[in-house]
């Protein structure tokens, strides 16, 4: 291992003459140029880490020929061009990390043979195109950030399947249409981003399903409607923002069940009534934003509960009476 030093240059093509070598970890360094495609005489390699470079390029097909592989890093470096295909060849990989390039194209769908995979990271890329129909192929995936590309269309329904989820990213794409129902069926999620996209429609009520969720992101897109009572039952929330939507109606009272709160955001909405009494109830929180909605009455007593409180933004609504 070779990671975490002064390391400059370019990557000989003689390395491919290691055929012996099980791990190759070139990390955090300061390598240049191109991945020589003769790494793929390593057919012995378990785990290739290139990550933390200044490598450019493509990602050479020969990668597919390695296929012991079980950990695959090429993340944050300058690579581009389309996501091989014969990455799908890999079947014994479990993690594949290729975030933070310039990487374009669709998501091959090759990459569905890789049915071993429990982390899979393609954020902050120019991915383009629809997410694969056929994502229940990867079932063991618990880490899964598509985040920061283009990607458009709809949430396909078989991420339904994906039960071992814990972690959910999908922001900063141009994902469109309804936030499907059947994310309910993803009761392991424990961070779910869905921010910074065109999502219509109202929040699923099958939301509150996901009692395991601690961070809980759907603001900058176009939601309507309430927001959901169900929301009170993911008791385990510390992040909420809503924020940034059109979503109308009452804050509910159970939003006060969410005492490990520390961020609520429900700024930018058309929501209207009075705040509720009940949030005085999250006396975890530091940090809350409800600026421009329609908010109507006074603020209410129990805001002095909020003895953690750091940030309080109510400005642009129509509060009214005494300030105590």
């Amino acid at each position: 291992m070779l990671h975490e030093n002064e390391l400059s240059g370019e990557i000989p093509s003689q390395i491919g003459n290691m055929s012996s070598l099980v791990t190759l970890n070139l990390s955090i360094n300061h390598l240049v140029g191109h991945i020589p495609c003769e790494i793929g005489h390593m057919k012995h390699l378990v785990a290739l880490d290139l990550s933390s470079n200044n490598l450019f390029g493509k990602i050479p097909s020969s990668i597919g020929g390695l296929t012991e592989l079980t950990t695959l890093y090429l993340y944050y470096n300058k690579l581009s061009g389309k996501i091989p295909r014969e990455l799908g060849y890999l079947l014994n990989l479990k993690d594949l990390q290729l975030g933070i390039n310039t990487l374009s194209g669709s998501i091959p769908q090759n990459l569905l043979n890789l049915t071993k995979l429990t982390v899979l990271i393609l954020r902050q890329n120019k991915l383009s195109g629809l997410i694969p129909q056929k994502m229940d192929y990867l079932s063991n995936l618990q880490y899964l950030s598509l985040s920061e590309n283009i990607l458009s269309g709809s949430t396909p329904n078989s991420i339904r399947n994906l039960t071992k989820l814990t972690t959910l990213s999908l922001h900063n794409n141009q994902l469109s249409g309804l936030i499907p129902q059947e994310i309910e069926y993803l009761a392991n999620l424990e961070y779910l981003d869905l921010s910074g996209n065109i999502f219509s429609g109202s929040i699923p009520n099958s939301i509150g399903n996901l009692t395991k969720l601690t961070i809980l992101y759907l603001y900058n897109n176009q939601l309507s409607g309430h927001i959901p009572r169900e929301l009170g039952y993911l008791e385990n929330l510390e992040n909420l923002s809503l924020s940034n939507n059109t979503l109308t109606g009452l804050i509910p009272n159970s939003i006060g069940n969410l005492t490990k709160l520390t961020i609520l955001y429900l700024y930018k909405n058309q929501i209207s009534g009075h705040i509720p009494q009940e949030l005085g109830r999250l006396v975890n929180l530091w940090d809350l934003d409800l600026v421009h909605n329609t908010l109507t009455g006074s603020i209410p007593n129990s805001i002095g509960n909020l003895t953690k409180l750091i940030v309080l933004y109510l400005s642009r609504n129509q509060l009214s009476g005494h300030i105590s």
